[in-house]
């Protein structure tokens, strides 16, 4: 299986990122702390990402890379 992950911020406490899974066809949202797995438990949607208010600079920085890898793969900029 193919998965697809773009690391939106990061810390010494872990990381944001998205991740895409093309077979399929979902898209999801994971903050993972360092040297643990991906847990599933963990994942949202990019919509419960997008509409939570930012719980500290680590997640406002994600929230901020996100949106901006948004916009420029619908703008191509």
């Amino acid at each position: 299986m193919t998965v697809l992950a773009y690391n939106l911020a990061n810390d010494i406490k872990g990381s944001w990122r998205v991740v895409f899974v093309p077979d399929e066809l979902h898209l999801y949202v994971e903050f993972s702390q360092r040297d643990a797995d991906t847990n599933p438990v963990d994942w949202m949607s990019v919509d419960d990402f997008l509409a939570w208010r930012p719980k500290g600079a680590l997640h406002k920085r994600a929230r901020d890379s996100l949106v901006s890898l948004i916009c420029k793969a619908l703008t191509g900029r």
